[in-house]
């Protein structure tokens, strides 16, 4: 019995052991350049360590012998069973902290009060609506708990709350992939900028596909009862997702940029706004050091500070895009700060911005 699935076990330590450096380099991306955590960080960190304690739950449940079912005696089938809720939950809760850092991350990237940041205001109320469902019916959808292991035909779990909780796991689950995997490639590709740079933004994205099949094979196994292969899918799915979520911020260390360890520094970003209409560029005229042109103008809303600046993980200083006729873009604020009369006195600033 000991043997059974020994193989699986090893690749869910793969997975975990895979995923827990991208999660530390993201970490230390984001403390290199900004010196703090914004709150995909942590999401990211409560999904490792979902990840982790699933896979403790999972060797807990094979230790008992899950491997081979047939063989299990009654007191380590009630145990095993034990284990289904909370092991089904962190699941669950890895992959929408996973889920949710993401769209918060897309979030930061758009112009505050755009089209597209409303967009994803809406996809997030929709997780968070998509998670109580699937957590309350994981929790309620067999109770009380002794059912699960009730050898009484009488007093058992009835099978259709069961397949309601897989639909709408599944559903739910792949449904969000799709949709937090769709909206980015549908904004880069809006964007103009060169077609190799595009390609590899967009292709950082749809690495998501990835995840998208094996919530469809676990889905599969899950269907069949092969509970060994529905959790080893699980641990691949986690990981994926968690190494994927954090290749952004990857991508901005490795191709470097600007730096800015606080939101107030002077610099350049980037920003990505949708709106409904369109849109044309009108350039403030900046002044010689010493004076300022009052009637420097910018269009569009004007655009806001990022306290971790992980818009730089999307695009860098060089890959500066135009907006297009549809009113897509990258808006580029640039501040000038000016200093008047003698540096004894208090100093004044003005600053002006354009859009490019």
């Amino acid at each position: 019995m000991g043997a059974n699935g020994y193989g699986q076990v090893i690749s869910w330590y793969i997975c975990t052991v895979a995923a827990i450096p991208f999660v530390c380099l993201r970490m230390f991306a984001r403390f290199r350049k900004f010196g703090k955590l914004a709150i995909d960080d942590y999401l990211i960190l409560l999904a490792l360590g979902c990840l982790v304690g699933d896979l403790a739950i999972q060797q807990h449940m094979w230790n008992l012998g899950l491997g081979d079912m047939s063989q299990v005696t009654p007191e380590n089938f009630k145990s095993i069973m034990q284990m289904i809720v909370p092991g089904s939950i962190l699941y669950v809760s890895s992959l929408w902290a996973i889920k949710f850092a993401l769209v918060i991350f897309y979030k930061r990237l758009s112009a505050a009060g755009s089209r597209l940041s409303m967009i994803y205001n809406v996809a997030l109320g929709g997780l968070a609506a998509m998670f109580l469902v699937i957590f309350f019916h994981i929790l309620f959808q067999c109770y009380p708990y002794d059912k699960r292991w009730s050898t009484d035909p009488d007093y058992q779990c009835d099978p259709k709350a069961a397949q309601i909780n897989y639909w709408i796991t599944i559903f739910f689950n792949i449904g969000s992939d799709v949709v937090i995997m769709a909206l980015p490639i549908a904004m880069v590709s809006r964007l103009q900028m060169k077609i190799k740079q595009k390609i590899g933004v967009a292709s950082m994205f749809a690495l998501g596909l990835f995840v998208i099949i094996a919530s469809i094979i676990r889905a599969y196994y899950s269907h069949k009862n092969e509970t060994m292969l529905t959790c080893t899918v699980s641990m691949v799915e986690s990981a994926i997702a968690l190494i994927i979520a954090c290749l952004p911020a990857l991508r901005s260390m490795i191709i470097g940029g600007t730096t800015r360890g606080d939101p107030s520094s002077y610099g350049r970003h980037y920003e990505i706004s949708l709106t409904g209409r369109r849109r044309t560029g009108n350039f403030g005229n900046v002044s010689a050091i010493g004076s300022a042109n009052p009637h420097a103008s910018s269009a569009g809303r004007t655009s806001r500070s990022h306290p971790n600046g992980s818009e730089d993980s999307l695009v860098s200083e060089e890959e500066a895009i135009e907006l297009d006729g549809r009113g897509v873009g990258i808006k580029v604020e640039t501040t000038i700060q000016t200093l008047y009369g003698d540096l004894d006195r208090h100093s004044k600033a003005e600053s002006s911005k354009s859009v490019v």
